[in-house]
């Protein structure tokens, strides 16, 4: 796949300022243009918002030009609803990557509502990068949870489009249904179940780049195995499909969204796509 179109949400936070350096650090790589955009909220007085429009765009300006070098880029400030103009704009035809930083944690409240981050993710229909931790480089270890479905793929192909010469790790959780009344992990019950899941990692696998690990089985449930994995590998992405599990209340899979809520590392996440 190629990447020739960046879109980078910036809110001129220290948040946004790691996105820029992102999203300029991979269109140099990759040879993609960049666009810098930014919703000024459109509930907050006129004129007040005008004056924010104009100081926006031209930190952006400076900030895109001390980081560009040979890469074009455009700046795009507006006034608006933020979110459905986000939406908007991350689902448009000439976007191939949005790089966006992590929410400002609010406590609370984010018990009770989306985030923009998550409110842009859960209906983006390109793949989107949240940046979470300094930027010093290219990404070196990516892990990837697979629920060998086409959002899992296309994470998986996007991550390897963005980190060619990063060390992949790809894993599938499995457990037999029922172990306790079906004799355990050594049944052959369970046995062909995993004959079964090893068949399916086979076919989920066909399309990704020969130079990718196979994915590994690992018995264990879902939420604990993936912290384990996480905690074990130490990978500084983490690439996942936006619903390849049980939903949350935000639309996406209920894994991703705690991720999204409190991102270990950098994640990428990808909506399902045809294969």
């Amino acid at each position: 796949m190629l990447i020739k179109s960046i879109l980078i949400a910036s809110d001129l936070s220290a948040r946004s300022d790691r996105a820029l350096q992102r999203g300029f650090l991979l269109a140099k790589e990759l040879g993609a243009r960049v666009r810098v955009l930014s919703v000024i909220d459109d509930s907050i007085p006129e004129n007040l918002a005008a004056e924010l429009l104009e100081r926006c765009r031209v930190h952006l300006e400076a900030s895109a030009k001390s980081l560009a070098g040979d890469v074009p880029f455009e700046v795009q400030v507006e006034i608006g609803d933020p979110i459905p103009r986000l939406i908007d704009a991350v689902n448009s035809a000439d976007v191939d990557l949005v790089v966006a930083g992590r929410h400002r944690d609010r406590g609370i409240l984010d018990g009770f509502r989306q985030t923009t981050v998550e409110s842009v993710v859960a209906k983006s229909f390109t793949p989107v990068l949240l940046v979470t931790d300094p930027v010093h480089g290219g990404y070196g270890r990516v892990l990837s949870p697979v629920a060998f479905s086409a959002a899992c793929h296309r994470a998986v192909r996007t991550a390897h489009c963005i980190a060619p010469e990063a060390a992949f790790r790809l894993f599938h959780l499995w457990m037999a249904p029922f172990q306790g009344l079906t004799g355990g992990r050594s049944s052959d019950f369970a046995r062909e179940v995993q004959r079964e899941t090893e068949a399916q990692a086979e076919a989920w696998a066909e399309g990704l780049p020969a130079s990718l690990p196979k994915t590994e089985l690992v018995h264990d449930g879902y939420g604990s195995g993936c912290q384990k994995e996480i905690s074990a590998y130490k990978p500084d992405l983490i690439a996942v499909g936006a619903n390849t599990r049980s939903l949350s209340f935000t639309g996406l899979g209920s894994f991703t969204a705690e991720l999204l809520r409190t991102p270990p590392t950098d994640l990428l996440i990808a909506r399902g796509a045809e294969i």
